[in-house]
């Protein structure tokens, strides 16, 4: 039996009943409390006073943002000061001239500025359409449907696999925009686990096979919506991350979620999001095909848990409003592992990501109190450790490292793995964005609350750092998994090294570090330097030579006390002093409390220290621009101007 890791899982008595239970569904007798009032939105005060300034979003904010800001996204982003006192502490300016490379090229990908070897992306049409072999349409397709389908199960396999190996293939794909967009989206996903992708678009027969379904997005638009267009749409997405027949919209979204297609992401996504709702599917059909139901189901659940997972990390509303889906969730068989039916999991996480989102990172949830923002809090992990406790043992975020059962050996099925990957990831990228927002709210909390957050932050990163080992660095891997969570592990373990230098979990966190550095490392290989992952190995040499530097100027002073004073009181000044666990009580109130059970009494030198703006007001966040930068562009590229021919 494995046990449960005591610092990175949320437990209440009040969750433990809904333990192994739907995550989607709630018992009437295990109603989530909800809040009396009315939340209060930020458009309401500008109304009453036209003259008041809004909340600015600065969406050029690249890894530096406001000192004051805390978004959804799991990174933590340097704000000036952040840089400023993390240089002073490190003697030397290589961190903000790291910074400065990183953002450079990040603008550059962006903005199109300087050369480039890189291939841009077009929707233009191929001047010649790649043939596939008929061998080779039937590998990839059964690719398609053991990698990627029991993940996004939007497509009826017989009814496609009927036209695509029919007698009237070539009259369909001439006839019909959509099912030729999904046909050849499907091919690509099938044929990046043959030939293994390309970091680069535009090149390989992966590209040339999507450079099809991309030229037709125009024409699949324009008409009125219909199931197979959507379909198509979906596919598209996910590749890189399946309307009137049911077999095209959701393949070019798949396809746009890896590293080659970030940019058209949100453009794909966001039309298939509009297309279902205009085709009723959020309302249980509507004006949708009624002989395919199911499949309409299946499509707008598939829409519906990428949209939130891409909303949240981009800091961006969402576009389905939870009060108005009327959708049942189908049985999806293909789904199903055991006693994890991971379809019906990841629609309860997107469920609590759209609540976390809209009580706790959005315009209007800055402007609530801090004690509002401790019961939204509340609210949403008891709902994510309701979600997390659902999920069997064996596959639980949250367990011990070293007693995860994620070694590539035990995984049953090709889809699996990534299944428990995205579950482990998905978990680990909220808790991150929840405990960097409860230590910027909560600097006034009880010590023991403050340190239990750090110490959940550190854990949490660890334990990325330690699951990145299981990813695929390939062109085909999600880009959230692939980087961007383990860039925000990293991110989180340099801090905690360069302001805990002499604390005893700080050569963990420094091995920790070069894990990461070597991941890393690994991509920029593996992409044949498309992807400039190396940039980010800084981090740790940074991390070691600091610790290296500090440990011998102790060694060195006369008076040994003498330094480590010097050091100390720097370091209260950016922080509140923590007080011993065995000084404080527990405030009974919360539903929520973070277990320790394994942890015993800590010494002072076990303190973790982690700056907390001193400045953060008590009563919410202040009204200054907040960053909604998307680090995920570090590793994409152009965005794709939609009007060239």
């Amino acid at each position: 039996m494995k046990s449960e890791s005591p610092r990175l899982r949320l437990a209440s008595p009040a969750t433990n009943a809904g333990a192994g239970k739907s995550a989607a569904s709630t018992p009437p007798n295990e109603k989530i409390r909800v809040r009396p009032i009315v939340s209060p939105v930020f458009l309401d005060q500008m109304l009453e006073n036209h003259g008041s300034s809004g909340i600015l979003r600065d969406s050029f904010a690249l890894l530096r943002a406001p000192e004051h800001d805390v978004t959804s996204s799991s990174l933590a982003f340097f704000s000036e000061p952040r840089i400023h006192s993390l240089s002073q502490r490190l003697g030397n300016d290589r961190l903000n001239e790291l910074v400065e490379t990183i953002e450079s090229v990040i603008r550059s990908r962006l903005l199109a500025q300087g050369p480039s070897s890189i291939s841009l992306i077009t929707f233009r049409k191929p001047p010649d359409i790649e043939q596939v072999p008929l061998d080779e349409v039937k590998l990839y397709v059964d690719s398609y449907f053991q990698q990627l389908h029991p993940i996004y199960p939007f497509l009826d396999r017989k009814e496609f696999e009927e036209k695509v190996f029919g007698p009237n293939r070539s009259e369909i794909l001439s006839s019909s925009c959509a099912f030729s967009a999904l046909y050849h989206t499907v091919l690509a996903l099938g044929c990046q686990y043959h030939e293994g992708g390309t970091f680069d678009p535009g090149n390989g027969r992966v590209w040339k096979l999507f450079q099809v379904s991309l030229g037709l997005v125009s024409d699949m638009l324009i008409p009125r919506e219909a199931l197979m267009s959507l379909q198509a749409l979906v596919a598209m997405i996910a590749d890189r991350r399946e309307g009137a027949n049911p077999l095209s919209g959701n393949v070019q979204s798949i396809f746009a979620m890896n590293t080659c297609c970030l940019q058209i992401e949100e453009v794909l996504l966001m039309e298939a999001a509009r297309m279902a709702q205009g085709l009723g599917y959020h309302r249980a059909l509507g004006n949708g095909d009624q002989r395919h139901k199911s499949t309409c189901h299946r499509t707008f659940w598939v829409i519906y848990c990428m949209e939130k997972h891409m909303c949240f990390q981009c800091q961006k509303g969402s576009m389905i409003p939870d009060h108005d889906i009327g959708c049942p969730i189908p049985d999806v068989p293909e789904s199903v592992f055991g006693e994890y039916n991971s379809f019906l999991s990841a629609i309860g996480f997107g469920r609590i990501l759209s609540q976390a989102y809209t009580s706790l990172f959005s315009v209007s949830a800055a402007i609530q109190t801090t004690q509002a923002y401790h019961i939204a809090i509340e609210e949403i992990e008891t709902r994510l450790e309701r979600w997390r406790t659902a999920v069997p043992m064996e596959l639980r975020p949250g367990m011990l490292c070293h007693e995860s059962n994620m070694p590539s050996s035990s995984f049953r099925e090709p889809s699996f793995k990534m299944i428990v990957l995205q579950t482990n990831f998905s978990y680990y990228g909220l808790i991150i964005a929840l405990a960097r927002l409860k230590m910027q709210i909560g600097r006034q909390d009880q010590p023991q609350k403050q340190e239990e957050t750090k110490r959940l932050l550190m854990d949490t990163a660890r334990a990325v750092v330690e699951g990145s080992k299981n990813v695929d660095i390939a062109a085909h891997t999600p880009i959230f998994i692939l980087a961007v969570l383990p860039l925000a592990a990293l991110f989180i373990l340099f801090d905690f090294v360069i302001h805990n230098p002499t604390h005893p979990e700080t050569r963990n966190n420094l091995s920790l570090l070069d894990v990461a550095a070597g991941h890393f490392s690994l991509l920029d290989y593996k992409s044949g330097g498309i992807v400039p992952a190396s940039l980010l190995t800084e981090f740790a040499h940074i991390a070691r030579q600091y610790v290296k530097d500090f440990d011998s100027q102790q060694q060195q002073q006369q008076q040994p006390g003498e330094l480590g004073s010097s050091i100390a009181g720097s370091i209260l000044a950016d922080t509140e002093v923590s007080t011993p666990l065995n000084q404080t009580n527990s405030n009974g109130s919360n539903n929520i409390e973070l277990q320790y059970n394994m942890m015993g009494p800590w010494e002072a030198r076990d303190y973790l220290y982690y700056p907390v703006t001193p400045e953060t007001p008590v009563q919410g966040l202040p009204e200054n621009p907040m960053a909604s930068f998307n680090i995920q562009s570090l590793f994409g590229f152009v965005v794709p101007d939609l009007g060239q021919d």
